[in-house]
């Protein structure tokens, strides 16, 4: 007799807990070879998984009962963990809610480089873990079937305020029907952009424009090599980076599941790696290491291209461009930055999960969780002060507007709490900081109006039935996509040649054809 809904997902819940134990078991016993794998391989090589999910509904918050109050642990993510403000920020937003909707927060800063590791880890040890940040670096899709993330459908009604305002491109969040996170807001339009040192483009008479070519950005980087500062770093380079010039649907990702070119008007899944884009990308690469773009030691330094910026060692990076993107990449930089657009914008399921929100699969109150969600986007002093901390003490309203804030003239500064990458609130309706504009508000919308949608929105490819094919591709990208990301080849052409040929062998065509009749069949059914 087949066991009941709830118990199967308990049994399975289990197995997937002992599949994260013995997971974490082995990292904590291999220490090299680690470093550079994906959140795909890391879905490939073993079933990384949450706690079991063995709580009954009245201790997961099922309960209309209202208690002691319940605290919320919601992730902070950042470049710097040195946050000293964060306890007075709780505080702040504790008079806030604590009587609304009787919760308190817990802010939990995490490195943006440690997310992936941080939210897993702590679901399987069990530690304080509520709402957390999917997208930035794991996409909802490669996490959801590992147990990391709780299944949310039974717990949206007690946010209809935010449910409804995303809305439109909730889907993105689902995955085999099942709602495991929502966008962090509706105003998801995206393009390539390259975001830039404004004091170092001033103090040497560099000027970029929207559509700026690689050839321009060659340009600047002339100049800056003339005073010692590289113009842009790929870091290890271990995961695919030249998505970032071009708006495409990327499927894995570092690509292992191929790509669609023109997402609003096409739903063909091709090569990434066999793509005009990849090959142009390559080649530039190639130019810049052997000009002296780019650090010569790419392949070893673990140095982040955001830590490389705020050491003004580095002008840019190429990066995701919406109107938030500004206020973004300034938390935290002791100088101004600017940002240049390199298309037009597109919706597309990549720039949905970007950045949403999930309950981690231990969640001891999912009830609570949601509801200090949903009131995040219905009271703005509460999205500010997660966003930017206290008044006076982290920021100062910018003489002259009412909704931008600055660092300048506060006592602690983005020192004392900054959020770099995550988003809280409706963006039309609280702070932002400079260099953006009272037009914020004004600038979003109409940045996001009649914007095309991605033909294939809210699909995500289900590897389950390749993983020996996913486990295969991933290792050879992870051999030779470095190595060309950096320009550490002698031949772009041949090394491009040489990784198809590795791919086909490993069965990426095969994982192609399997992703487009996945998708086919979703079309059919919309």
């Amino acid at each position: 007799m087949p066991y009941p809904a709830k118990e199967r997902k308990d049994k399975n819940m289990k197995k997937k807990l002992v599949s994260l134990i013995l997971a974490v078991s082995m990292v904590g016993a291999s220490v090299c070879g680690c470093g550079s794998g994906s959140a795909d391989q890391e879905k490939q090589g073993s079933d990384v998984s949450g706690a079991g999910d063995t709580t009954s509904k009245e201790d997961k918050g099922g309960s209309d009962e209202e208690g002691e109050a319940y605290t919320v642990a919601i992730q902070l993510v950042n470049v710097t963990t040195d946050q000293t403000d964060i306890e007075m920020v709780e505080e702040e937003i504790n008079k806030i809610t604590q009587p609304a909707i009787n919760c308190k927060v817990d802010i939990q800063n995490v490195f943006i480089g440690d997310l992936p590791t941080t939210t897993s880890m702590n679901v399987v040890s069990d530690e304080k873990m509520d709402i957390v940040c999917v997208g930035l670096t794991q996409k909802v899709s490669d996490i959801a079937d590992d147990g990391i993330l709780l299944e949310l459908d039974d717990y949206l009604q007690y946010a209809p305020t935010y449910t409804e305002l995303v809305k439109d491109y909730m889907k993105a969040g689902r995955v085999n029907g099942v709602q495991y996170a929502l966008p962090v807001h509706p105003y998801l339009a995206r393009s390539a952009g390259f975001v830039y040192n404004k004091d170092m483009a001033d103090k040497y008479n560099i000027v970029l424009e929207d559509g700026a070519t690689y050839d321009d950005l060659a340009d600047a980087f002339e100049i800056l090599k003339q005073n010692g500062i590289y113009g842009t770093s790929s870091g290890q380079a271990s995961s695919s980076l030249a998505q970032n010039f071009y708006n495409i649907e990327l499927y894995g990702t570092n690509g292992d599941y191929g790509m669609i070119s023109d997402p609003a008007n096409n739903t063909k899944i091709e090569s990434w790696y066999g793509s005009d884009y990849f090959k142009e990308f390559c080649h530039k690469m190639k130019d810049w290491a052997e000009a002296g773009y780019i650090p010569s030691d790419s392949l070893t330094d673990t140095t982040t291209v955001q830590e490389y910026m705020t050491m003004e060692k580095v002008f840019g990076t190429a990066t995701a461009y919406d109107m938030s993107e500004y206020a973004t990449w300034q938390a935290g930089q002791p100088f101004k930055i600017d940002m240049i657009q390199l298309e037009d914008q597109i919706v597309t399921t990549s720039s949905v999960v970007e950045r949403m929100w999930g309950l981690a699969a231990t969640c001891k109150n999912p009830k609570k969780a949601m509801e200090f969600l949903n009131y995040m986007y219905e009271n703005a002093d509460v999205a500010n002060l997660l966003r930017f901390g206290i008044k006076g003490q982290n920021y100062q309203i910018v003489e002259g507007t009412e909704h931008v804030i600055t660092t300048e003239g506060s006592t602690t500064g983005s020192n004392g709490y900054t959020s770099q990458f995550t988003h809280y609130g409706n963006p039309t309706e609280t702070l932002t900081a400079e260099p953006n504009t009272d037009s914020y508000a004004d600038d979003v919308i109409a940045f996001n109006e009649n914007v095309p949608v991605s033909a294939t929105l809210g699909y995500t490819f289900d590897a389950s039935g390749y993983s020996a094919e996913a486990g295969a591709v991933s290792n050879v990208i992870a051999e030779y996509l470095p190595r060309l990301q950096t320009g550490q080849v002698d031949d772009v052409d041949a090394s491009i040649e040489e990784l198809l040929s590795a791919l086909d062998s490993a069965g990426y065509n095969s994982i192609i054809e399997g992703n487009q009749k996945q998708l086919d069949e979703y079309l059919a059914a919309e």
